[in-house]
This record gives C-alpha cells, structure tokens and sequence, in this order.
C-alpha cells in the first residue's frame, strides 16, 4: 500500500514539511501555513543575501522565532504534540540547511528518499536521485524555482574565511588530488 501510494504521487509521510499544513477537506492535500512560510521565505531571502545556514540560525534565535519542531508542537501535528522543549527558540544551522536542501518548496511530492536493505536491517540509508519518485506541481508553491535555483547556486560558492575574515583568495579552487575534497 505504501508504495503505491508513493508511485500514485500521494505523500507518504505522516505529516507536511515545515511551512505547510494538511488540507482540513483531504488530508493527502498541502496547504500553505502562512506564518510558517514566511519563515521559510526569510530563510532562503538571507541566503540570497549572503548569510550562512548557522548565522541565519542564530538570527532566529535571537529573534525569537519557534523551532520547526516546537511550532509544529504548538499546532499538536504529528510526534511533537506532547513534547517539552527547554529552548523552543534554538535554531541549528542543520535546521536551517534541511529547510534549503527541500524541493518540496517548489510545490513538488518527493518520495522514496531513503530505504532499507531489508526487514532485520532497519537502517536508514539515502536514496539516490534517480530512484527517488518525483511529481511536480502537487500543491502549492512557497519557493519558486529561479529563487531556490539561486539559493543552491550560493551555496556551492559559499567560501571559509580565514582567521582574519576574509576569504583566502585560493578558495573554492585548489582541490586535493587524492580525494578531491576543497582545500582550506
């Protein structure tokens, strides 16, 4: 039933990303959470500006903005209804790359992103691209395409800065010839 419910282009998940809400008339439907989805908007427009996922992280912070998973608490979705947060304010910068890394946001259903070898080994591994079932235009848009398109752009040319903090002018170029990892 699960994976036919995934290759019909249905969510499988048991609740909708950060910035939607179940559709109260059909529940395999998303809706935009408007004050959530401003948050997401903010997230990726920082990005674009130049912020890092752990400076925009500590902005929320200070901001006082609630967490993806004390928000979601709040609204009593999913596993967070009964949890005790003791920071419900405290972004990670994880958090913040989870929510920049989601194409969901352009509206599409993603799903068989992870998988299990079999029954006895429950560990999760990533699905690659290719195996993964993607449909487009399934419910409504937060990020369009050019804004998240730039977003990744930005963070492929996003550059370590030195002890004195400015970017050495070698970053981003020279590559180990072993493993070809960045060179800092």
């Amino acid at each position: 039933i699960y994976r036919a419910k995934g290759n019909e282009g249905k969510h499988t998940g048991n609740h909708p990303l950060y910035g939607y809400l179940k559709d109260p008339d059909d529940p395999q439907r998303w809706v935009i959470d408007e004050e959530a989805a401003a948050v997401v908007r903010r997230i990726f427009n920082m990005t674009i500006a130049g912020k890092g996922a752990y400076q925009i992280a500590d902005i929320l912070s200070a901001e006082k903005v609630l967490c993806p998973s004390a928000y979601l608490a709040g609204k009593g979705v999913g596993n967070y209804k009964n949890r005790v947060f003791p920071d419900p304010y405290r972004w990670w910068g994880t958090t913040v790359t989870y929510i920049l890394n989601r194409i969901e946001y352009m509206g599409h259903t993603v799903n068989f992103k992870t998988y299990t070898n079999s029954i006895w080994d429950k560990k999760q591994r990533d699905n690659p691209l290719e195996k993964q079932a993607i449909f487009p235009n399934t419910h409504e848009v937060i990020i369009e395409e050019a804004v998240f398109e730039k977003v990744q752009q930005v963070r492929q040319q996003r550059h370590r800065n030195t002890r004195t903090g400015r970017s050495s002018i070698f970053s981003g170029l020279v590559y180990c010839a072993d493993c070809g990892e960045k060179l800092y």
